[in-house]
């Protein structure tokens, strides 16, 4: 068997694999089945997880993954030999991996395949023979694990903007109109009476006996000290304000049970916010992907989904492209060697099939210790089958295919991938807690409707009161009472 360059095996469990294959499978060796004596050369390429390329100097190369285990199943099976051959770097460099090992096998006459499998596409179809699909995958995204949420303004997201308003507004109107019936029992005419029980303003003694009220100081007196009130219990402070005045008594008490609704909701919130990890929304869909003001989408110009994403007209596809083609010296690239290098930049997502998002989580964490990145659920895009690509109108390819299919149906591909070393396990980034929260909702508007009901109630039902007491006043004021006495007499 001759090997391009130098073809390495960097382990030896691949022949103990193939052998194994070849056994399980019932290789038929007759000569009905003979390609003897055949010789075929085959492209390989870089394709993390599933095969590894490596180059080295003067020409020389390893080669190791899931297709050498075909590759050599087949090459038993049929009895021929093969030369495994290296895309040339020159056309990758110029098409992407994929287009270049396309133009490679249909302009090159001594290439009869290539290893590994592809997405099929009508353009495809229509340029190569291509076999029963030996692999399906899902899709997803490879994101950045989103981080904790920054607690800076830990103590203003409780409350939605609304809440925080109408709290504002409340305070002031509270205010106003515990100064207002401070004011008007202070300085009504008819209730002297009831002035040094309901005393509020202090007086200022000048000195030489005389005593009166500092007017000057009566955005303090009255606004000053209703404010504190209303702001230390609003705080869980406590504080006194004295008064016999039923309307004061009902608009201070109505005030007490509001702020109780309205201090324990808002501590509730801001000790789970600094107990329990908040973090930032994770990115599970190209929609999460499009809002994500931190992560970008890459895409390879040469895969099956990136085609289709930059070749969209409409949707969400349209909304990816477009962004990528804004910027497409960085986000649109045509390489494994260059996605992987920008992934590791934590600043995009790149989607691809699962094996191969399960494969670079796993890596990241084997080489950083933490689980650094994440893969997304499965997109909302059909299962991709995978087949075998060979020269157009080739003699073989029906050979091939019934071959590759007895290969696919036997499961022997799944278990030999499964257990590739060139994917890592990290079950540790795989499991989610239930101790993290993706976000902690702010309480809204609706959910303290009730306390602020209650305290418009009992802002009217103070109001009420406060002008009963004025009425009750005027009819029983001493004063009046002393003026009709002398009248009569």
């Amino acid at each position: 068997m001759k090997v391009a360059g130098m073809h390495k095996l960097k382990y030896f469990v691949s022949f103990q694999i193939s052998l194994a294959l070849l056994l399980v499978t019932g290789v038929d060796f007759s000569t009905e089945n003979s390609l003897s004596p055949k010789h075929f050369n085959y492209l390989v390429y870089h394709n993390p997880p599933f095969d590894i390329l490596t180059r080295g100097p003067n020409g020389t190369f390893s080669y190791f993954g899931a297709s050498v285990y075909v590759v050599e199943w087949l090459a038993a099976k049929f009895n021929y030999t093969y030369t495994l051959i290296p895309v040339n770097q020159t056309i990758i460099d110029k098409y992407g991996t994929h287009e270049a090992l396309f133009y490679q096998l249909i302009n090159d006459k001594n290439i009869d395949g290539i290893t590994g499998s592809f997405y099929l596409t009508m353009d495809r179809a229509e340029r190569m023979d291509y076999t029963f699909h030996t692999w399906s995958d899902g899709f997803r995204l490879v994101v950045p694990r989103p981080g904790e949420e920054s607690r800076l303004f830990a103590f203003i997201g409780p409350f939605e903007p609304m809440v925080w308003m109408l709290i504002f507004i409340s305070i002031i109107v509270v205010v106003a109109m515990m100064t207002l019936f401070a004011m008007v029992y202070r300085h009504y005419p008819w209730n002297t009476c009831q002035v040094s029980d309901n005393k509020i303003m202090p007086e200022i003694d000048q000195g030489n006996g005389t005593r009166y009220s500092d007017s000057r100081n009566f955005l303090y007196n009255y606004v000053g000290s209703h404010m504190i009130y209303v702001v230390n219990i609003m705080t869980n402070q406590g504080s006194r304000e004295s008064s016999s005045l039923y309307s004061f008594r009902i608009l201070a008490g109505i005030w007490v049970l509001c702020a109780m609704v309205l201090v324990n909701s808002y501590t509730g919130i801001v000790i789970s916010s600094l107990t329990t990890p908040k973090m930032k929304p994770s990115i599970e869909l190209f929609e999460d992907l499009v809002a994500s003001p931190d992560t970008k989408i890459l895409l390879r110009h040469d895969t099956s989904i990136g085609e289709q994403i930059l070749k969209a007209t409409s949707g969400i596809y349209k909304v990816l492209g477009d962004q990528a083609r804004s910027n497409p010296d960085e986000q649109i690239v045509g390489d494994a060697f260059t996605v992987s290098s920008k992934l590791e930049t934590g600043r995009y997502a790149f989607p691809f099939v699962q094996t191969f998002s399960i494969a670079f989580v796993g890596s990241q964490y084997k080489k950083d210790k933490e689980c650094r990145f994440k893969a997304s659920k499965l997109l909302p895009i059909s299962t991709g089958y995978y087949s075998w690509l060979f020269k157009k109108n080739s003699p073989f390819t029906k050979l091939y295919s019934r071959a590759l299919m007895d290969y696919w149906e036997s499961g022997l591909l799944n278990f030999g991938i499964k257990f590739l070393p060139t994917i890592p396990r990290a079950e540790k980034c795989f499991v989610s807690t239930t101790r993290r929260v993706a976000r902690l909702l702010p309480i809204q508007l609706s959910d303290l409707t009730s306390a602020f009901l209650i305290l418009g109630i009992g802002t009217g039902l103070a109001v009420l009161t406060f002008l009963l007491e004025l009425l009750y006043s005027s009819i029983n004021n001493p004063m009046r009472q002393y003026i009709e006495q002398q009248e009569k007499q």
